[in-house]
């Protein structure tokens, strides 16, 4: 019985310095360093955002891009070993993109009002931003990966990879697409809708979720709730339509 209860205590003792071990291999490895570095860079934007009274220019999604590009690009790490260290982040866009639900049933009326223009909108808006930016590719040579991998740029990034993989685009390039998209409609928005004098909250809030996706969202819900809303459908259905057509849409042209 002595000896069952001493190897029973070196055995639950080894197991736990094994677990020790595994734990600190796993913290200096790649994935957690990555996804560490990332928290800690979107943590330092928005420190800066509130530091310099919330300057569209200084988005932390901006400075978080560009910190995590410049290390990336220091390190020579590929998209699929970045992807893989923060693949959990990649998990929870999807439940945070569904809590964008939230203002939009709050202003569910008032989007019913405007059922007929919101979806006219999205079709006029969302085939313009695909087809210019495609002929802008094909008109200076780029490469059917490349303008195929365009062809998401509006939608945000979970949908963009999906989409992507099923026409034969570069799911890395189409989701460096997306990030720019967002960023350039994040920060002109707001000049264009001084430029034009866009007064309507509903339509600045479209707008951004249209051509913008999620970061045009997140400058949405700065504006008001009820542009949240809005960024918030825009995204949405903007997304939802893109994912069903675009795959038949290209199949058809092939």
């Amino acid at each position: 019985l002595y000896l069952q209860q001493s190897l029973w205590i070196f055995l639950q003792q080894r197991q736990k310095k094994m677990n020790y071990d595994s734990l600190i291999s796993y913290i200096h490895s790649p994935p957690l360093t990555w996804l560490i570095a990332t928290l800690a860079a979107f943590k330092l934007g928005i420190i800066i955002y509130e530091k310099f009274n919330k300057h569209t220019l200084l988005q932390p999604i901006i400075i978080a891009y560009v910190i995590i590009l410049s290390l990336i690009v220091f390190t020579n790490t590929s998209f699929e070993e970045y992807f893989k260290g923060v693949e959990i982040i990649h998990f929870f866009l999807g439940p945070a993109t569904v809590a964008l639900a939230l203002p939009l049933y709050k202003n569910l009326k008032y989007v019913k009002s405007l059922f007929i223009p919101i979806v006219l909108t999205l079709f006029i808006a969302g085939v313009f931003s695909i087809v210019i930016a495609v002929s802008l590719l094909y008109v200076f040579g780029a490469e059917l990966p490349t303008i195929l991998s365009m062809t998401t740029k509006s939608i945000t990034a979970p949908i963009a990879i999906i989409t992507s993989q099923q026409i034969g685009a570069i799911p890395s390039l189409a989701v460096g697409f997306v990030l720019i998209t967002g960023i350039i409609g994040a920060l002109f928005g707001t000049i264009v809708f001084k430029i034009f004098k866009v007064k309507y909250e509903t339509s600045k809030g479209f707008a951004l979720g249209l051509v913008s996706h999620g970061i045009g969202t997140a400058r949405a819900i700065e504006i008001s709730e009820k542009a949240a809303a809005f960024g918030a459908l825009a995204m949405g259905l903007s997304g939802i339509f893109t994912a069903i057509f675009l795959p038949m849409i290209i199949t058809f042209f092939k």
